[in-house]
């Protein structure tokens, strides 16, 4: 099985690609649409309450100072 490659690109030349996102249907989508649809998705599934309960806030470091 190969792996998948991996792409490296800049904010600004990802800002010139196309935007393929369909925002009329997505806007157009219910809060219970959208839980749906995201609890149906075998590849993001929620987090459990058990595994809520040991995520950790960390700190955010700025990469110029360290």
């Amino acid at each position: 099985m190969n792996k998948p490659s991996i792409t490296r690109t800049t904010l600004e030349s990802a800002k010139k690609l196309e935007d393929l996102t369909d925002w009329e249907r997505i806007n157009s989508l219910s809060e219970s649409e959208i839980e749906a649809n995201a609890l149906s998705d075998p590849e993001n599934l929620p987090l459990s309450p058990d595994s809520l309960k040991h995520i950790k806030r960390k700190k955010k470091v700025n990469k110029d100072n360290g």
